[in-house]
């Protein structure tokens, strides 16, 4: 499969009933339609390499989150469950339980729970398929993608129910726990598929009645059960993702006013609480993997700031009293996007460059910083293969 260039982060979503941000600047995709319309080169390359992907899941039967052996605790298969990534069995025990940590190490376990894998694929199945539908109105791509997202969420045996109670379970403990609604972006993501399905005769009005039920329903799981209001008490990425995954369900629900409120009182100041003088952020260099959590952590706000970027609050321009901003932490891990290998904390494991350069290219744009756009182009991400993300730099 050949490569594309540059990719940005991964920024989400569509709103409801009225126009509100995509998965992508809509700017960006239309300046990708015109140029792929126009018989443009590297578009066109763009977008065969994006259609190699898309028959792959032409190929395949959806995913459903009933494709499970074990059962969760509620007997439900119809129950999200995962294994927390990083517990192990407890060498000290016979039976291993309680299971303990080894932060960064993840258990293979976590791959006999099959929800975690399939709903990644889900998110990223959905936004290939729409990506393609909405480029060369193609309807096949429409179909596929509406079949899958039906499966996942409104077939009545088949589909999830709209809540995180069993994800990232640990064995032996039994205390109700939040961090495992982080797993919830991957099929948020799939979200964002829809606005590009609107119009086609693959996707109805009774489908799109019945997904605003099921994500207005996961809302308030998210924000009245026990693990929602232990989540939004996080201090680490978790919050910040916690409140990123709200931002997802809310502008796609097309909420404008409350989709500022939580990035106003809620993200923002959460995000100033984390950094530290420097500009990084503490909570994350405690962690094996500290280059790894610091870019999730901001791709979780980046994410945000373009779900929020038309409801007249910057993310991207906050300044907290203190002087702690977003721009401020993307500074302090720049140099060590360029240089990985210069980190001065634990990173255990290889980073990713691609992510940084993401972060640094959102990051130039949003705040006129070309610098940090020709940086990340010098990175030149290179995924292994081509993704949904690939096609809207074609031109860098």
């Amino acid at each position: 499969m050949k490569r594309t260039l540059v990719l940005t982060v991964c920024v989400l979503l569509t709103a409801g009933a009225v126009a509100a941000q995509t998965i992508f600047p809509a700017e960006r995709l239309e300046r990708v339609k015109q140029a792929y319309s126009a018989g443009d080169e590297k578009a066109r390359e763009a977008v065969a390499a994006l259609e190699e992907l898309a028959g792959e899941y032409l190929d395949r039967e959806p995913v459903y989150v009933t494709q499970k052996r074990k059962l969760p605790p509620s007997g439900d298969r119809r129950d999200y469950m995962t294994l927390s990534p990083y517990w192990w069995p407890d060498p000290a025990e016979p039976d291993g339980l309680p299971y303990v940590r080894r932060d960064g190490e993840r258990n293979p376990e976590v791959y006999d729970y099959p929800e975690r894998e399939n709903s990644g694929l889900l998110g990223e199945a959905a936004r290939t398929l729409a990506l393609c539908y909405a480029v060369t109105g193609e309807e096949r791509y429409a179909a596929k993608c509406a079949e899958w997202i039906r499966g996942w969420f409104l077939d009545p045996e088949r589909g999830m129910n709209p809540n995180m109670a069993y994800a990232q379970l640990i064995p032996g403990r039994t205390t109700v726990r939040g961090t495992g609604i982080i797993d919830s972006r991957r099929f948020c993501y799939a979200l964002s598929a829809v606005a590009w399905l609107r119009g086609s005769k693959a996707w109805s009005d009774e489908d799109e009645a019945g997904l605003r039920r099921w994500t207005t329903e996961f809302l308030r799981w998210l924000e009245e059960s026990e693990n929602g209001r232990k989540e939004i008490c996080s201090a680490n990425n978790h919050g910040l993702w916690y409140d990123a995954i709200r931002l997802m369900t809310v502008a796609w629900l097309g909420d404008r006013e409350r989709a500022r409120q939580i990035a106003e009182h809620s993200l923002a100041p959460r995000l100033a609480g984390q950094i530290a003088e420097d500009g990084s952020l503490p909570l994350e260099l405690e962690r094996t993997l500290s280059l790894h959590y610091s870019t999730f952590a901001l791709e979780a706000v980046a994410l945000s700031a373009e779900l929020t970027a038309d409801t007249g609050y910057s993310l991207w321009s906050y300044r907290s009293p203190e002087g702690r901003s977003l721009e401020q932490a993307v500074a302090y891990l720049e140099p060590y996007y360029r240089e990985p290998a210069a980190w001065p904390h634990r990173q255990i494991k290889p980073f990713d460059r691609d992510r940084g350069a993401r972060i640094l290219y959102a990051a130039g744009r949003a705040l006129g910083r070309e610098e940090w756009v020709r940086t990340a182009g010098e990175i030149g991400c290179r995924p292994e293969k081509s993704d949904c993300l690939s096609l809207l730099y074609f031109d860098l």
